[in-house]
């Protein structure tokens, strides 16, 4: 086939495609900037808990020598475990998604991206208080592809609160559809990349963020779903971002 041949459609595929390894490389760097800083407190912790480690080894008269010893090894340990959960949240993200399905856990999924994204919520001063179902909630589809577009979109959201503020997330289910709500986004999501009402693909690159969009809308709806904001009340400027995609029965 002719490369001069390529349809619109497979065009912006690849264009989607470069877009969405953009807004994940923008995702990871920063927040791997406020990792690595808060990696530093456990550090901290840690040194100094071995310098008393350290003391309680060369001076073995007291009574409560191995009372101590023992409490500064939980503290130590306590701390490594911090920086493995750190780690592993900021690991957990570095794939890039692949074209592959799968059924997996929406209220899973949401776990890991509140994870993920707790320290750089907490560096802007966003509280997001999380609401999650005890049972799964499933759906079908590329899990890597739609964690990285609800970073991107919950990262966007974080940024519209330039003092700080709160957003809550919570996981549901029914109607055949599991709806990921985000309340509390704020006036400054662009609503017509969000709900599909600008059919064309934002060209300037004075906006990014709106192009990140786009292709998050695009990845929900190509996985069957939609995705909607609802404006606040009137007392409220406060916005409401409904994910929603199609549900899918547990097996047995």
């Amino acid at each position: 086939m002719d490369p001069a041949l390529v349809t619109d459609e497979e065009a912006l595929r690849v264009l989607e495609t470069d877009l969405r390894l953009a807004a994940h490389l923008r995702a990871l760097s920063r927040v791997s900037l406020v990792t690595a800083h808060d990696i530093r407190t456990p550090l901290h912790t840690m040194v100094l808990y071995l310098e008393l480690l350290r003391r309680t080894i060369a001076d073995k008269s007291g009574p409560d020598t191995s009372v101590r010893q023992e409490r500064y090894v939980d503290v130590i340990g306590s701390e490594i475990r911090k920086l493995e959960q750190m780690l592993e949240g900021l690991l957990g993200q570095t794939r890039v998604a692949e074209e592959t399905s799968e059924r997996f856990d929406l209220v899973g999924a949401a776990r890991d991206l509140h994870g993920f994204l707790d320290p750089y919520c907490r560096r802007a001063r966003v509280q997001v208080p999380l609401s999650l179902p005890d049972t799964p909630v499933l759906v079908e589809g590329n899990r890597d592809s739609i964690k990285q577009a609800l970073i991107h979109i919950l990262m966007t959201i974080v940024e519209a609160f330039p003092d700080g503020g709160e957003m809550g997330m919570s996981v549901a289910a029914g109607r055949g559809k599991a709806v990921l709500l985000i309340t509390g986004a704020g006036p400054g999501m662009p609503a017509a990349i969000l709900d599909g009402s600008d059919e064309a693909l934002p060209t300037n690159r004075a906006y990014g963020a709106e192009r990140g969009l786009y292709v998050a809308r695009r990845v929900v709806e190509r996985h069957g779903g939609t995705i909607k904001m609802r404006p606040g009340g009137r007392r409220s400027a406060a916005a409401s971002l409904e994910i929603q995609l199609p549900l899918i029965a547990p097996e047995g």
